[in-house]
Formats: structure tokens, sequence, C-alpha cells
């Protein structure tokens, strides 16, 4: 394993063993990203993931594409024994962990348990085609996934009846304070030409099944969301975690627009305020992380029941450009791991620096020469185009449930006809000898 290299190490330091643990993972896990935990009974942890890759390792980062498949979520339960993957299905035909309604599937956010039912907020995703390759979505609103507990038997997916605006994504972070249990979401907020998440904040007493309180301004809380108000001006990214010690609040973040920095900011409530600098809050840059032009990095998540020497571990996800290098290389699709120094990082005056790899890596013969972007999908014929092929390769198209709806072997340029398969997004493998290349595409 290639580590992360941490310059200066004042307030953050890289929790390797906690990213070797999945490494080889009873079920196929292999990669994913979210990476938000839920600490249960037994000294047990829930980890909850989105979009994954499950099946037989290539070596010791990569995935055999033949005996691999893409859902939408996944879980792991961790026990003092090791790790083992929960999802639907079996392992050579493994469907999500949190079921698809249609077209329609879900991505995990944080989780309760309550009794013997853990209950999993759960945005909604529909596909919409916006040119990017692993970014071809649309995010819904806020559902709950419930399970039996230890079993994780799957109960239900249903909608929060307290949130009656579609508008807003609850679930982000859940924190049990005092009399309370906190529940931190998002609602996109336009300010002339940017378009952004402020944070928002409800309140149950005993279990989120009741009707949630919505913080309102000014420490009053209201049962009617079209009373809520943000509770900062800053703006957040789609995960982040509240954490309390010593009597004050810490949020930490990583920045929005896949900018790669790390962010806390601390309040004396709850409620915040979680305001910019500039509006008279306190937010410090705690990190900043380099990487090669082809990652991208995103969400931060804490995981305070692991803890080292008064440090807590917190993690953020990474992710790549290039789909296909996830093949050959999980690490460009897993979360990275870190100890930090909440308060240390408050004050910090100069921003450890994270270098995630020296070069980009993954990127293998698939992407050299004219092999580079041979698949192609023309919407007008509804039809793939596969080019510039001067050997015998093979083409599968597999569905995000990880269904293989077709398959065969091209000596040629070829077109195929995909007229009779479902208008949604379409994994496309294109396997030669040497050479593999991924690509998902949207067929409508």
């Amino acid at each position: 394993m290639m580590p992360c290299t941490i310059y200066a190490q004042n307030v953050v330091w890289e929790a390797q063993d906690h990213f070797n643990k999945f490494n080889n993972v009873e079920g196929g896990w292999l990669a994913s990203d979210a990476t938000i935990s839920l600490p249960l009974p037994d000294n047990k942890t829930l980890w909850l993931f989105g979009d994954s890759f499950i099946g037989e390792k290539n070596g010791e980062f990569g995935i055999n594409p033949l005996k691999s498949k893409f859902i939408n979520n996944s879980a792991i339960i961790e026990t003092t024994e090791g790790l083992t993957t929960l999802y639907e299905g079996t392992l050579a035909n493994p469907s999500s962990f949190i079921p698809g309604e249609g077209s329609d599937y879900f991505w995990p956010e944080h989780a309760v348990i309550e009794n013997d039912t853990v209950k999993v907020f759960s945005v909604r995703i529909k596909n919409v085609d916006y040119g990017t390759p692993g970014f071809n979505f649309q995010v819904g609103t806020t559902y709950k996934a419930s399970y039996k507990y230890p079993g994780f038997e799957h109960i239900s997916t249903t909608k929060f009846h307290s949130v009656t605006d579609s508008t807003f994504r609850f679930g982000a972070c859940v924190v049990r304070s005092d009399q309370h249990t906190y529940i931190f979401g998002v609602r996109d907020t336009t300010i002339g030409v940017f378009k952004y998440p402020l944070p928002y904040l409800a309140r149950v007493s005993q279990t989120i099944e009741e009707p949630w309180e919505f913080f309102a301004g000014a420490d009053t809380w209201s049962h009617d969301l079209a009373d809520a108000v943000p509770v900062g001006d800053r703006a957040m990214s789609e995960s982040f975690y509240v954490y309390e010690k010593n009597g004050k609040f810490y949020l930490m973040m990583h920045e929005i627009w896949l900018v790669g920095e790390l962010w806390i900011l601390e309040a004396d409530k709850i409620t915040g305020p979680w305001n910019t600098k500039s509006s008279g809050g306190t937010e410090n840059r705690f990190a900043v992380i380099r990487k090669p032009s082809t990652n991208i990095t995103y969400n931060l998540f804490a995981h305070p029941h692991f803890q080292s020497e008064g440090k807590i571990l917190i993690s953020f996800n990474v992710n790549t450009t290039n789909f296909n290098s996830i093949y050959t290389d999980t690490r460009n699709y897993r979360g990275r791991f870190f100890w930090l120094d909440i308060e240390g990082a408050v004050t910090a005056s100069i921003p450890d620096t994270i270098k995630l790899f020296s070069t980009p890596v993954g990127i293998g013969p698939e992407l050299s020469g004219n092999e580079q972007g041979r698949i192609s999908y023309q919407p007008a014929s509804r039809s793939l185009h596969i080019h510039d092929v001067q050997a015998s390769y093979l083409v599968s198209i597999y569905g995000l449930d990880g269904r293989l709806y077709m398959s065969l072997r091209i000596e040629d340029d070829t077109e195929i006809d995909c007229s009779h398969l479902p208008h949604t997004i379409m994994i496309i493998s294109l396997r030669g000898d040497n050479s593999i290349e991924t690509k998902k595409v949207l067929l409508r």
C-alpha cells in the first residue's frame, strides 16, 4: 500500500490500519464511497457505502471485471472477528443493500438504531445525463430504510412524514445531545449565480418516528418545515459531522465543489450559528489535499467511537474522473482515514498538507494510444459503437444492479443495437487480452 504523505502533521495523522482493514472483506466488498459509520451494541460498527463494487479481487488492489458487479449501495458489519459485506442477492449476483424503486435508487446517509431496528437515512437518486461518467445523477429527498437488528433483514423504505418539502435532504449527520436527537440536513440555496447547500436542523425527543421539530431561529422550534431557517450561512458539503466536546460543538467538513480542503467550525450551541468567518463565525481550514488531476475528494465524515490518544477518526471520499482506473486500482475509489485533533484543528495557523499519490495510480494500458475512448453511444439510433478494434474483445453490458443484459465477442469495429434495453444507465465493459475499458452510458 502506498501511504498518503502528510506534511507538518500538526492536527491530522494518517490512520493506515483503518484503511487496511477494508482490503479483504468477507462477501466481496471491493471499493465504494460514502464511508459512513454507526456504532452498534456489542462493540460492532455498521459501515454504509454508496455506489459499490462487489466481487473478486485481481491482485492487491485490482478488480476482476468478469467476476464483479456494480451496485448502488452496500454495507459492512465490523465485529471483533472481522468485516462482512451486506447486500441483497448473492456474491455472484448482488443487488443493493437498500433496494431501489423502479429506475431510482438510494444512497445512504447517517443512521440510528432504535430498539431492535436500524434506520438508515437515505437519499433518493434519479438517473440523468450530465455528460460526466460517474456523476450522471440528480439528488432527491430523504427516505428511511429500516432493518431488523441483528439480522439486517430489510423491513421497508419509506418517506418521513415530517419532511413535507422535497427540496430538503435530512440525515447528513445525526447527533444525540442532552435530551434530544438532532438531525442535520441541507437545502440547496441560490444566491446570485451560485447554488449551494445551507445547513438545517431538526430534532426529536425519543425516536425519529415522532413528529420532528425544525429550527426556526432565535432558539425557536416548529413542527412545520415551512418555518425552518438555516443554522448558518456556511455552504455545506452533502456529508459532514458535528461533534460535541468539553461544552463546545465542532462541525467538520470537506469543502464543497470538490475543492480539496478540510474545514472545521466551532460554536457554543448545536444550532451554531455555523457561519463563515466573514459573518462572525469560527471556521478554520486545517488541511489541504494534494492529488493528481484525475482524482477528486469530497464528503468528510467522522467516526468518533474510534479514538486514539484523544484524537477522533475521520475519513473523506476519494474518486476518479477515470472510471476505468478503479478496476486497475481500487485506491482510486476508497475513503481515506485520519486521526484528528479537534481542538488543535480550530486553532491551527497553517493547514496540514495531505498528499494522496505522487503520480496517478491505476492508469494502465487501457488508456494508451488508440485504445482510448473506443466506446461511444448514439442516442438517435440507440446504438453502441465500438471502434478501433484490432483484436478479439468481449463486450458486456451490465445494469447498475449488476444484471448482465448482453455479452458478445467482437473482432472488428461493431455497432450494437440497444433499442431493446431499458432506458437507464448501463455499464459497458470492453475486455481484451491486455486491456480493459469500462464506461457508464445513459441509454435513452
